[in-house]
């Protein structure tokens, strides 16, 4: 047994403190929430909260983080640079997001709706960001290039967020083919010339 594993019952146990803070924020909100509300929801004793967090905004943080870093793998591109990314590709990476945020979307749609991290949108975007400009190269800092993915993440981050608070009036499948003939295309004008 590798050092790397972690015991089940502490997998089972992060996973119902979660649960029990995302059913709470639904309900209370995040500030009228405490550790014991958590814990009694949870059915665990509050120190075995205390054992796994040190306490509610660092539980937060980290809860913020893992999410953030699914989709940052869900955004790592599978070729060596931006360039060499097809129309199918672009399509089957925005699939994998959406697919993520789904498995996730009471988590997605709490931090939204309940307003925890007023700038999760920000959060979006520069995840986004971070992984373009890994696979553009020396181009990061060109002018015409910032600004263009700067507008296409912001439209992309928006309808996304559009659909984590609406998801019943929206079809998946017709996101990501309107995105993909949105953005790809205009992915492939803005890196033409670099």
């Amino acid at each position: 047994m590798g050092k790397d594993k972690v015991d089940l019952r502490i997998l089972k146990t992060r996973k119902a403190i979660k649960e029990a803070f995302l059913r709470l924020v639904q309900t209370k909100g995040y500030e009228r929430i405490t550790v014991q509300d958590i814990a009694k929801e949870a059915m665990i004793n509050r120190n075995t909260f205390y054992l796994h967090y040190v306490d509610k905004p660092q539980f937060m943080e980290r809860l913020f983080q893992e999410n953030v870093e699914s989709l940052n793998a869900c955004l790592s591109l599978e070729v060596s640079s931006i360039h060499e990314m097809d129309k199918d590709m672009f399509a089957t990476m925005l699939k994998t997001i959406f697919d993520d945020i789904e498995a996730n979307m009471i988590f997605f749609k709490t931090m939204i709706t309940q307003n925890i991290y007023p700038n999760f949108s920000v959060y979006l975007k520069e995840a986004f960001k971070t992984i373009i400009f890994s696979g553009i190269g020396d181009h990061r800092h060109d002018e015409k290039i910032k600004i263009g993915i700067e507008y296409m993440i912001s439209g992309l981050v928006g309808v996304i967020c559009l659909w984590i608070v609406e998801p019943e009036n929206y079809r998946v499948d017709n996101f990501i083919e309107q995105l993909s003939e949105i953005h790809y295309s205009n992915m492939v004008d803005l890196l033409k010339d670099t």
